[in-house]
């Protein structure tokens, strides 16, 4: 069985792509920060000690092999390395994602395909491989058994400019554990290019849609890099649409969240995703130019439960003015933006078409929030203003939040109606 890429693996192999061209062995760990590679060098003091020069090129990809496969390695850097006079030295680089590939040395820069998995996207999307059923006697009288049958379903399509699809996927042990049967289930992210595209573009695609199931709960989802695909790093020639996926390891891929504050069955989201217009979540992916600045810096907050409030409030406000700005220049792409604070941040407000009580409060006026929100603002931004109160902080800050994921709702097709009765029932997120 083939040792799965992830934190506390340890390979050591053979080197592939050394610069001086032999076969070296080499210490591969992988960490929460991706690969650290100890390199044992046969080097005098002085040919180690230019190991550390500020000009040495370091391999990229670094491609290895061992008994359980090829691995590349990119993105990497050297950490320096330790000089000896009996002939021995060690350098250790760093590389920030590793594949399971090399043996056509391909360097994985570009793709033409990229898995992700993201927390709480298959509840949002109410996809799920697996089916049970009750199996009743005759005339329905008692219960005969249970029918459990795991059966991928057929791909959701949301578009965009990589044709992004949901993915079903399962596995199952048929040996029980503890007297247990378990069918494991996910749903999973992937983009497709029909040519190769750098590895940034289809990540920022994933990011996108790590933003939306954070937008959608109001709470941080993780999302980590499951494989990658080229169409000229395949085992055998392609004969049909299926094609040979690598897998691929990089914890920077997407943000992580810490194991306690991990979404639950009892969380939520604001609305399904068949609550929405298909075209409009097609639309939003395709226009990540516009809407990638704010969300990304709005969603941030939710990952740092030691943030100051005073910061959570700042980058709130700075996500507020980055959409609104949005707004405007995706309503008007031609015409320069302009206005204070406050007339940003009621652009908002005008996309949407109403002022939810959730961020308003009930009987308020968009103008006298937006008035409270920017004195608020600039409490804690200027230095010759009154610091804001603490409590007053972490309100407003929360009432940015819920007002940017009813922006995204509405964006997103879903109903007025709608958003009001989710967010009186409590789903208002963190």
């Amino acid at each position: 069985m083939v040792t799965k890429l992830e934190p506390g693996v340890v390979r050591i192999a053979h080197t592939r792509s050394g610069a001086e061209g032999s076969d070296e062995v080499v210490v591969a760990e992988l960490d929460t920060k991706g690969v650290l590679v100890s390199w044992p060098r046969a080097l005098g003091f002085v040919d180690a000690s230019r190991l550390n020069d500020d000009d040495r090129q370091i391999p990229e990809p670094l491609i290895l092999r061992d008994g359980d496969g090829w691995l590349t390695l990119a993105e990497g850097y050297t950490v320096g390395a330790s000089a000896s006079s009996l002939g021995h030295s060690l350098e250790r680089l760093r590389y920030t994602r590793v594949i399971h590939t090399g043996v056509n040395g391909v360097d994985y820069v570009g793709v033409n395909g990229m898995t992700s998995e993201i927390d709480g996207l298959a509840k949002w999307a109410k996809l799920v491989p697996v089916t049970t059923q009750l199996m009743l006697g005759d005339e329905g009288k008692g219960i005969e058994g249970v029918s459990v049958v795991a059966k991928n379903l057929d791909s959701l399509p949301l578009g965009g400019p990589l044709d992004l699809q949901l993915e079903t996927s399962y596995s199952h042990n048929p040996t029980p554990k503890g007297g247990v049967f378990t069918i494991s289930t996910a749903l999973l992210v992937r983009t497709r290019s029909p040519e190769l595209a750098s590895w940034q573009t289809h990540q920022q695609t994933h990011r996108m849609m790590q933003d939306l199931m954070c937008l959608v709960y109001g709470k941080p989802c993780g999302s980590r890099l499951i494989s990658v695909m080229r169409e000229d790093d395949q085992e055998l020639p392609p004969t049909d649409e299926r094609r040979y996926w690598r897998d691929a390891y990089q914890p920077s891929f997407g943000r992580a969240v810490d194991p306690d504050r991990r979404l639950t069955d009892d969380d939520n989201p604001l609305f399904f995703l068949d609550e929405a217009n298909a075209d409009r979540v097609a639309k939003w992916l395709s226009e990540y130019s516009y809407w990638s600045r704010p969300t990304w810096i709005a969603m941030s907050v939710l990952f740092h439960r030691t943030l100051p409030i005073e910061s959570r409030l700042l980058q709130v406000a700075v996500a507020l003015e980055a959409l609104g700005y949005a707004i405007a220049e995706r309503a008007n792409p031609d015409k320069k933006v302009s206005g204070t604070y406050e007339a940003l941040v009621k652009n908002i407000f005008d996309f949407l078409g109403y002022e939810p009580d959730a961020v308003v409060g009930k009987g308020g006026s968009r103008d006298s929030w937006c008035k409270a929100f920017n004195q608020a603002y600039k409490g804690v931004k200027h230095a010759d203003n009154d610091l804001t109160e603490g409590r007053e902080a972490w309100t407003r800050a929360r009432e940015g939040l819920i007002l940017i994921r009813c922006w995204f709702a509405a964006a997103l097709g879903v109903s007025e109606t709608l958003v009001t009765q989710r967010l009186r029932e409590g789903r208002v997120g963190v």
